[in-house]
């Protein structure tokens, strides 16, 4: 094991760093806050599957700790930004060792839903794919195999409070404001320090790499609403920013436009395809993000084309229709289409 190395980006907060085992993307960052009535922590890591000498990952959480000069048992509350196995994986474990109060924005309760009955999202995953252009059935397999993350969760745990996502907590002597930032996850939040100007972003801001935006059956809009989360906490105008990867950087509003200029690039990429020619989804993603793409990849890219290619629908700049393949088609908006979504 790699020692644990004590890291104060700001006094009494101290950032975590736990290792991942996921190629290219090796580490993640929890928070830990410090106050005389007990230390809150901020995400937790992953649940290794496999039985290490390091008890699943639990060992080192606990050295990233001790080197802060806390215990487990100092723990009184554990803050999710989100459901995601990189930050919510060893939850159960904090729980159980700890007793501490899980504290998560209330759309988790439904995104837990992927954890509990993995089987059900992998079948309407497959239906998704199926239904905008991904036919091959060994395709299709490769596709979904990775959606069964129990393996990297201690257990399923619930919140012990369903926050709306605009409350504030005590800790220490700061006060830290909740923030709602849905898009990477409905469930994602933010906090911030307003008198220091201290933003804890999980993953609604990186440093090195935009946040993947997912989309899934029966989601509204997840990259509009990703946008207005961006929008939001440019308003902040966060001084420092403590992400969930990667190190702490300045300038959290020229992050939070930057990230939406990427965006906005990528819709025009789509807009700039369908003008060419009506097409599905998957010749859309081959199209923006490369037809070389590993599966797991390919993945990742289709759900990010679907999520800008809904929003795009939404404002009434594309149109879709279904071919007799049973394929759904995108093509670029007639202009009296535009025109009626003004209205």
């Amino acid at each position: 094991m790699i020692p644990a190395k004590r890291r104060e980006p700001a006094p009494g907060v101290f950032r975590l760093v736990l290792p991942l085992p996921f190629p290219g993307l090796d580490e993640v960052n929890a928070y830990l806050l410090t106050g005389e009535d007990g230390a809150t922590l901020v995400d937790c890591g992953i649940w290794f599957p496999e039985a290490r000498e390091d008890d699943h990952g639990w060992a080192l959480l606990v050295e990233a700790l001790e080197v802060c000069g806390v215990s487990p048992n100092d723990v009184k509350r554990l803050v999710l930004t989100h459901s995601h196995i990189d930050h919510y994986g060893m939850a159960g474990r904090v729980k159980e060792e700890t007793g501490c109060e899980i504290v998560m924005q209330k759309e988790g309760d439904a995104e837990l839903d992927v954890l509990r009955d993995p089987d059900r999202h992998r079948r309407e995953l497959r239906q998704t794919y199926a239904d905008h252009g991904v036919h091959d059935q060994d395709e299709l397999e490769e596709l979904t195999k990775y959606e069964d993350w129990r393996g990297f969760i201690h257990s399923v745990v619930d919140a012990d409070r369903w926050l709306d996502g605009d409350e504030s907590l005590e800790i220490g002597t700061r006060r830290w404001d909740l923030v709602y930032t849905p898009g990477h996850a409905r469930s994602h939040i933010c906090l911030f320090c307003e008198e220091e100007k201290l933003l804890i972003s999980g993953d609604h801001l990186l440093g090195s790499i935009t946040p993947h935006i997912d989309f899934r059956r029966g989601d509204h809009d997840p990259l509009g609403d990703f946008l207005d989360s961006l929008e939001r906490v440019e308003k902040l105008e966060p001084r420092i920013v403590l992400p969930g990867h990667g190190r702490p950087f300045a300038d959290g509003a020229e992050s939070a436009r930057s990230t939406a200029r990427h965006h906005e690039r990528r819709l025009g990429a789509i807009l700039q395809v369908v003008r060419r020619q009506a097409c599905n989804a998957d010749h859309i993603t081959n199209e923006i993000f490369g037809s070389t793409l590993l599966n797991f990849q390919k993945r990742l890219a289709l759900g990010e084309a679907l999520a800008h290619i809904h929003y795009l629908r939404l404002k009434g700049e594309i149109e879709r229709y279904q071919n007799d393949d049973g394929d759904w088609m995108y093509k670029k908006a007639s202009r009296r289409a535009v025109q009626e979504v003004d209205e």
